[in-house]
This record gives C-alpha cells, sequence and structure tokens, in this order.
C-alpha cells in the first residue's frame, strides 16, 4: 500500500513538472492548470526553497537569500493581485501565479547550474564566460515564458507580454536588490 502511494506520488510530480515544462516551452497555457488553491501553496513554497538555494549558491548569506526569495515572490504576486483587480479579472489569479511560479520555479533550478560554474576563478578556463552564456539564455528563456503567461491572463500579444515581463524584472531587481542591501 505504501509503495503504490509512494508510485502515485512520483507519477503525480512527474506529469506536474512535464506540466511546466511544456509551459516554460509555450507549448501549454495557464488556463489549463486547475485553479488549485493547494497547487498554489506547494509552488510557493517550492519557489521559496528554489530561490533560497540559488543564493545560497551564489553566495549569498542564508538570511538575505531568504529576504531576497521573499520580497521576490511578494513583488510578484502582489503586482499579479493588483494588475488583475484593476482589470477585474482576478478570477484568473490561482491559475496564473500558479503558472508563474511554477515556470519560475523550474528556471530557477535550471540556473543553478550557471551559477554554480561562475566562480571567478575560472575565468582563464571558459567556465565564467559559459555560465555567463547559459544565465543570459536563462533570462531571456524566463522573458519569453513569463511574456507567454502574461499574454493569455492579459489578453495580449507574446511581445506586450515579454516587454511587461522584462519591466517587471527591472523594477523587482531594483526594488528587492535595495531592500536585500539596505538590509546586509
Amino acid at each position: 500500500m505504501v509503495s503504490q502511494i509512494c508510485w502515485i506520488g512520483r507519477l503525480v510530480v512527474l506529469v506536474i513538472v512535464n506540466f511546466f515544462i511544456d509551459l516554460a516551452l509555450l507549448r501549454r497555457a495557464p488556463q489549463d492548470l486547475p485553479a488549485s488553491s493547494a497547487l498554489l501553496l506547494l509552488l510557493l513554497v517550492a519557489g521559496l526553497g528554489a530561490g533560497l538555494l540559488l543564493g545560497l549558491t551564489a553566495g549569498v548569506g542564508l538570511g538575505n537569500g531568504l529576504l531576497q526569495s521573499l520580497l521576490d515572490l511578494g513583488l510578484m504576486l502582489g503586482t499579479l493581485w493588483a494588475a488583475l483587480g484593476l482589470l477585474e479579472r482576478r478570477e484568473r489569479f490561482v491559475q496564473t501565479a500558479t503558472a508563474l511560479l511554477g515556470v519560475d520555479t523550474l528556471i530557477t533550478l535550471i540556473a543553478l547550474l550557471p551559477i554554480g560554474l561562475a566562480r571567478p576563478l575560472d575565468a582563464e578556463s571558459g567556465l565564467l564566460a559559459l555560465a555567463g552564456l547559459l544565465f543570459l539564455m536563462l533570462v531571456a528563456w524566463s522573458v519569453l515564458a513569463t511574456g507567454h503567461i502574461l499574454r493569455h491572463a492579459f489578453d495580449l500579444t507574446l511581445l506586450q507580454g515579454a516587454a511587461i515581463a522584462i519591466g517587471f524584472d527591472l523594477l523587482s531587481f531594483v526594488i528587492v536588490g535595495g531592500l536585500v542591501e539596505a538590509a546586509g
């Protein structure tokens, strides 16, 4: 009985991960997700953990990594809540937030590789340049995937969604970076 439950659990995780891979590759849409508060909460915890792990891998302390992850997630979800409310589309919040958290968590976990490679001591070996290129590709992928999710949530074009994603990333970098720096 326990082995069957574990097997079912693994299958569910695999289906969820596959969905977010498809979403990040623009093959699925956020409205294909169930409007599940439980899944949203699960991905919020996973996103917090992934962000904290990324911060620790990048050499940020535990406290600052946790603060940065909390601020990033809070700013993203708060901005999404406000924007959907302004456009009277708040019923899309759970699916859109779940989609954004799932894709962000997926890309954050993948970003552990280039962040782990990015050591100044390896500058002459070319690993630092490779890490920078991989990270830049992940940022572009993140913008495209976020733009894809936003276009469905707000009835935009992919280009408009990507532009909003870039603007939000810059805003988040300034706000979260400033607050974490002030706290540290």
